[in-house]
């Protein structure tokens, strides 16, 4: 199953990026200075922990912001932070990453990019008392960042962009005031998104 999602949104990518190389001559690509884009779409995530059972991949929505500076024509240094959001029974349960990230295209004339990144990872949980809600943050620990995607221009700074990450997390033990809650938590999120970029 998670073979096919992979093979899915990395397909999805390819039939864009095809599509829109008769677009390259109306807006060509040109990346200086400062850049963010923002998005959202559809994640896959599955949790690990020393007293989790077995369970399937859950799916819900995705999102993220992005932002950085322009080294040259091929490589963007920036900061990203992808969210995955699940509501089940009044509970919500949120997956984060915060990473600072690498964008390389392997041609500058292309839209078509590979991105890594370094940071942290947090877990919460929100519920509802009264007419309040409550968050909970469950602990912080290593995140990490790899993805690929396509700036498609539609304009001379803005781009649509379709794109595929992966994103792990690995915060440790969560914890809720002294109560342990689960052992070394694990979450990986594989994603599917859509966003606009202005460069």
């Amino acid at each position: 199953m998670r073979g096919r999602w992979i093979v899915v949104c990395l397909s999805a990518v390819s039939c864009v990026a095809s599509a829109s190389a008769a677009l390259a001559g109306s807006h060509p690509q040109e990346r200086h200075g400062f850049w963010i884009g923002l998005g959202g779409g559809l994640g896959s995530a599955d949790a690990t922990c020393d007293d989790c059972g077995q369970g399937d991949r859950e799916n819900s929505g995705v999102g993220y912001l992005k932002l950085g500076g322009t080294l040259n024509e091929r490589l963007l240094l920036g900061g990203e932070m992808n969210v995955w959001t699940k509501e089940q029974e009044g509970v919500t349960l949120n997956l984060y990453n915060a990473t600072g990230t690498l964008t390389f295209y392997p041609q500058a004339s292309s839209g078509f990019f590979l991105k890594g990144g370094v940071g942290i990872s947090f877990v919460d949980t929100e519920f509802r008392e009264g007419s309040t809600t409550i968050t909970v943050d469950l602990g912080t620990g290593l995140g990490l960042l790899a993805g690929a995607g396509y700036d498609l221009r539609v304009g001379r700074n803005i781009s649509i962009t379709p794109a595929v990450d992966f994103w792990y997390g690995q915060p440790g033990d969560l914890t809720f005031g002294s109560e342990t809650l689960a052992r070394n938590w694990k979450h990986n999120v594989v994603d599917f998104t859509v966003g606009i970029t202005f460069h």
